[in-house]
């Protein structure tokens, strides 16, 4: 914008046409060369002729001053040459070269002031287009407050003349009360001038000639000149955006209470569109506990009559076969495979014990009707009575040893611990072969007492390890051994009912571990619901 606060000199017109000067000069140099002054500086003053150029108009007039200027340069030679001056004609154009080439030299420093003469116009002419034709109202004010400049949009929107404004300070544009805020704040620019945009944060009001004040957003941005410091500012009228705002402001009030009366009238629907939905849900719940517990009432009473017509049905077939074996070996008095045989039904009835003793204390467990008796007990012994108990139904060549740490009395039920242990027991000696060693580690210490047992038994196929204390399992490889599938379901329930937990270790084909930990002192586990 200096263009607009810059006065500018213009150069002053000559009387005669350029070219015409131009073309009289070369002339007269051109004689005084060929018949006057015989000096080799006389064709030099061509180059002020060509310089000369500078006022041309046209690129074209000055490229042609050049021509003409080197074929009077080069014509003198040949005229002087032919009127008996002595020097040979080659040497003598020789000798112009010099002069032609600065002739050349000079129309390039000509032209090249054309192209800058040319572009600054044009920038003038593009910043001058901007300033008249600009939709924002400019403004342009000097160190002192006063308004130098204003574009046709400022006239229009503060209704001034320029003539009016100029010189004027800048406050009689802003409404009287706000005059002695704007000149502190225009003096506190002044010592850090800045672009940037005005009052952020804040309403901007101007004032119209006529009194009327009208909201407003402005930018200011320095700059400096020969003159002095100036500041442009561009103005905006906001007055149609701040009726928007105030619109928009009005809807957004009008549409929240429509939206509180919309949720006050619709609260009502939703409390009994969520109670509807609780009830629904809840009868959708108890249908699906009904049908799964129906559905697994089913599964079991399938899987129960399965396996208790195969377990009771194996051994009661042993018992009778080796009754009438007994009483064909009576009547030979063979004492020996009477023995035998009565071993044989000695196990079957203990295996048959075994599945009634699972099933009665499944039914106690369901029921809710088993309850732990916490007492001190000394564990070792414990554990020693169990082992006892075991040593007649083990297979031939295995053994039982049992390994101590710690101390010796701690808090369980001695029956429940009694019936995991020899549950863990049975376990190992039926997964092991023949001749297999089986470890009992027992630990008391200040925190927990622990139980391991360890086989060298089938060990359990990973797939099945998930449902191991499930009711009614049996792991893929255990089918041709005898059980009920509810040993591990039953350990399981009991080492809970005491406050402690059960996990196990399992390789197939290399054995497994079965742990039990209870706490030094058990508060015991919440009795489970009958299922």
């Amino acid at each position: 914008m200096q263009h607009g606060v810059r006065s500018h000199t213009s150069v002053p017109s000559l009387r005669l046409p350029p070219g015409l000067i131009a073309g009289a000069l070369m002339l007269g140099v051109f004689a005084l060369d060929v018949w006057f002054i015989d000096s080799d500086s006389v064709p030099f003053l061509h180059v002020f002729a060509v310089l000369f150029g500078i006022f041309f108009r046209e690129r074209n007039d000055v490229l042609l001053a050049a021509m003409a200027a080197t074929a009077l340069t080069l014509g003198a030679a040949v005229v002087r040459q032919y009127e008996g001056i002595p020097l040979p004609l080659q040497p003598l154009l020789f000798g112009r070269a010099f002069t032609v080439v600065s002739i050349w030299a000079g129309v390039y420093v000509v032209l090249l002031i054309q192209n800058m003469r040319r572009e600054e116009s044009e920038q003038r002419e593009e910043l001058q287009a901007l300033f008249q034709h600009a939709s924002s109202a400019i403004l342009i004010v000097n160190n002192q407050g006063q308004v130098v400049q204003l574009n046709p949009a400022a006239e229009r929107l503060f209704g001034y003349s320029s003539e009016e404004l100029k010189g004027r300070p800048i406050e009689a544009l802003i409404p009287k009360r706000f005059s002695r805020v704007h000149e502190r704040h225009r003096e506190d620019y002044r010592a850090n001038p800045r672009p940037r945009s005005m009052g952020t944060g804040i309403d901007l009001y101007a004032q119209h000639k006529n009194g009327v004040e009208f909201p407003v957003e402005v930018s200011l941005s320095p700059f400096r000149t020969q003159k002095g410091w100036f500041v442009v500012a561009f103005v905006i009228d906001n007055t149609t955006r701040k009726e928007n705002e105030q619109r928009i402001i009005r809807q957004n009030q009008q549409l929240e209470q429509l939206a509180i009366e919309l949720q006050n009238l619709n609260e009502g629907l939703e409390e009994k569109i969520r109670q509807r939905t609780q009830e629904l849900e809840q009868a959708k719940n108890e249908l699906a506990e009904a049908l799964a517990a129906e559905r697994e009432i089913g599964e079991l009473k399938s899987r129960f009559v399965s396996m208790a017509s195969h377990e009771f049905r194996t051994p009661l077939s042993t018992v009778l076969s080796s009754a009438a074996l007994i009483k064909s070996y009576a009547d030979r008095g063979d004492v020996e495979n009477i023995k035998k045989h009565a071993l044989r039904i000695q196990t079957a009835v203990n295996n048959l014990n075994t599945i009634l003793t699972e099933f009665l204390s499944l039914g106690k467990l369901e029921e809710g009707k088993t309850e732990p008796q916490l007492a001190e007990i000394h564990l070792p012994h414990l554990i020693e009575e169990s082992i006892v108990e075991m040593a007649l139904l083990l297979r031939p060549g295995q053994t039982i040893q049992h390994q101590h740490e710690g101390e010796q009395l701690t808090r369980l039920d001695a029956g429940l611990f009694k019936h995991v242990l020899i549950n863990l027991l049975s376990n190992a000696s039926k997964y092991s072969p023949e001749g297999a060693n089986i470890r009992v580690c027992s630990r008391i210490d200040a925190d927990e007492t622990r139980v391991r047992v360890l086989d060298e038994g089938v060990g359990i196929p990973v797939a099945d390890q998930k449902h191991l204390f499930s009711r009614f399992f049996r792991a893929t490889n255990a089918t041709n051994v005898q059980g009920t599938g509810l040993g591990l379901y039953i350990v399981k329930r009991y080492v809970e009912l005491m406050g402690g937990d059960i996990g196990f270790e399992s390789e197939e084909g290399k054995g497994s571990e079965f742990w039990v930990c209870f706490p030094k002192t058990p508060q015991g586990a919440e009795r489970p619901q009958p299922a």
